[in-house]
């Protein structure tokens, strides 16, 4: 297993900017109620995958090392975006928020509670953690046994895929992740391989199982949720495949995004789709939307600067 080459870690980078990309983009054509969302609704997704991907790739030499720094870098950025905009709403009076809406998300637990209004994308904290805390146990498997490893995540993707059947339902996701760490195990013309088969298998089982929804008149929601994941296994793979064998220097503005990207996560979405969302703030979409990702960048900056000092003084 080979570390990251100068240009596969510039593919990834792109990739994670073309997520955070679709991710806005969705969030954005949704809050326009635009049926395109449910295109675009396909970058979390593709975030799983890379997160899996990259350690799939690393060594764990200390779990309790992984899950300190897991918790400093996921978890104290997103308590901080909670308060902050919980205060923001108290103050200005634009939501009620109790402290009982906020005890799931004080234990990010939120996935599993109502969420509070502009917070809604806040479920993806809880799924990626949950993630983590199984990665050194998924990495002993991957490493010493890796059969058993992909006999495991093919039995819980047909269960959860059979029997599960909830929107958005956190076992995809997880699934999703393992997925991806298991790719991290491969070289660049094996990852494409494997993505392609795997996507087309699924796209395949898809359809089947849509016809079958149809005729049955039962629900397409949950198969929606696999859908997005098939073809973010597409997307990941096609793109790795050509981009790694791109020896090109990342430009600076490409670079800050990319370096940021999770920081636009936490933030974005409380500006499109909460109380204090700028959505039509002005009559112009595109004054709108300009307003929208200057303040997300310029907030998801200095959060990522705070972080910075923070990690100084510990």
């Amino acid at each position: 297993m080979k570390a990251l080459s100068t240009s596969q870690s510039n593919a990834i980078s792109i990739i994670r900017v073309m997520a955070m990309i679709l991710i806005v983009s969705c969030h954005i054509t949704q809050g326009y109620d635009q049926q395109i969302a449910f295109i675009l609704n396909v970058g979390v997704q593709i975030f799983f995958l890379i997160s899996g991907f990259l350690y799939g790739k690393v060594e764990i030499s200390s779990a309790m090392d992984f899950y300190k720094k897991r918790v400093v870098k996921i978890y104290i950025p997103f308590i901080v975006v909670v308060l902050l905009f919980a205060s923001v709403y108290a103050i200005f009076g634009v939501e009620q928020v109790s402290w009982k809406q906020l005890i799931p998300y004080v234990f990010n637990l939120q996935a599993f509670a109502k969420p509070i209004e502009g917070f809604n994308h806040m479920w993806f904290l809880t799924v990626i953690m949950i993630c983590y805390l199984v990665t050194p146990i998924a990495k002993y498997l991957l490493k010493n046994k890796p059969y058993l490893f992909v006999s495991l995540l093919v039995i819980a993707s047909v269960v959860e895929f059979v029997f599960v059947q909830k929107m958005y339902s956190i076992a995809a996701w997880i699934v999703l992740y393992l997925f991806g760490m298991c790719m991290g195990r491969f070289d660049t013309k094996m990852v494409n391989a494997i993505t392609t088969v795997v996507s087309g298998v699924g796209l395949a089982i898809l359809m089947v199982f849509f016809q079958l929804s149809r005729l049955t008149d039962s629900t397409w929601a949950h198969y929606s949720v696999w859908l997005h994941c098939v073809l973010a296994i597409f997307l990941f793979g096609l793109l790795y495949a050509i981009l790694a064998k791109i020896d090109i220097k990342l430009p600076k503005c490409l670079r800050f995004v990319n370096n940021i990207s999770y920081e636009v996560y936490l933030v974005h979405h409380i500006l499109i789709l909460g109380p204090l969302s700028l959505l039509f703030l002005t009559p112009s979409k595109t004054i709108n939307i300009l307003l929208i990702l200057i303040f997300t960048f310029v907030l998801s900056y200095a959060l990522s600067q705070l972080m910075n000092l923070f990690k100084r003084i510990l």
